[in-house]
């Protein structure tokens, strides 16, 4: 299950429950697609409840953050619930830096 909340008027956050699998990871895909056309601006992804990330979605959370940066949106996934939702947070919130400040 998502569901969506308004942080500011261009600020929202898609919380996910339970199991994140592809289904799952479209239907964020979709969400996301309605909200940018709608004028948001910044997206976050709270993974803290979700109890399964498949190979697919972490694919699709990653096709998303590509999207968003290439049109000048930020998109920032919280809460990954494992080591390969940890790799993918680090590159998600690296984009900002300067290259040379990272290790």
């Amino acid at each position: 299950m998502i569901r969506t909340e308004q942080l500011s008027p261009d600020t929202l956050m898609f919380h996910v429950q339970g199991q994140f699998h592809a289904q799952a990871a479209k239907e964020l895909s979709l969400s996301v697609f309605r909200s940018y056309h709608l004028g948001f601006k910044t997206f976050l992804c709270n993974l803290s409840r979700a109890i399964l990330l498949d190979a697919a979605a972490t694919h699709q959370l990653a096709l998303i953050g590509e999207g968003l940066r290439d049109k000048g949106k930020t998109w920032r996934v919280i809460n990954p619930p494992s080591s390969v939702g940890e790799q993918l947070i680090l590159r998600t919130m690296l984009q900002d830096l300067p290259l040379e400040t990272w290790n």
